[in-house]
């Protein structure tokens, strides 16, 4: 069972009433077979395809391809669009607090904030099939009260679903750490 990627996978889905309004999916790997480095998938709603922003193309479309469109918060959402060049204008991520800016090629710019965290639990997903393959995923899952998300200078009107009934509770705006994934 080899280790493919190590890093962070801090996401968000925003809704407005019952509808998503946007949604954007923040790759950071510390090291993977495809190499280090970050990606950025994002939308809102009215967009064609979701954006797929990073400095490194084929780390980028693995991430895309290999975990992101197999996930339950795509599920909904247009294709994956073709990946474009962006410069990484800020980019920090601890478990506690996530704010990054990205900058594409094409003029397409993605802005988010994540914090106010409530609850923190240990993540761990035994045979997830994503595609024609079966992971193993653990992480660190720190589920958060605050998340904002601009594209193209622009707020999405949102707010991120949070439930801190029972014991577990769950919010659509998470900040993944210490993640690796392994291929059985």
């Amino acid at each position: 069972m080899p280790v493919e990627f190590i890093g962070a996978n801090p996401n968000v889905t925003l809704f407005r009433g019952p509808a998503k309004a946007g949604f954007v999916s923040l790759w950071e790997a510390e090291w993977s077979v495809r190499g280090p480095g970050v990606a950025v998938l994002a939308w809102i709603d009215g967009d064609p395809q979701v954006r797929l922003l990073t400095p490194e193309f084929g780390l980028g479309t693995w991430l895309a391809d290999t975990f992101s469109r197999h996930f339950p918060e795509l599920s909904d959402l247009p294709e994956i669009g073709e990946p474009v060049e962006c410069e990484v204008r800020e980019w920090r991520v601890t478990s506690d607090h996530v704010r990054a800016r990205v900058t594409g090629e094409d003029g397409s710019r993605v802005a988010v904030s994540i914090g106010q965290p409530f609850a923190a639990r240990p993540g761990h997903v035994v045979d997830w099939e994503l595609g024609d393959a079966r992971w193993t995923l653990t992480n660190l899952q720190t589920f958060c009260m605050d998340a904002t998300l601009e594209v193209d200078d622009a707020r999405v009107l949102g707010r991120a679903v949070v439930n801190e009934d029972g014991d577990r509770p769950i919010s659509t705006a998470f900040i993944a750490t210490h993640e690796t994934w392994t291929r059985q």
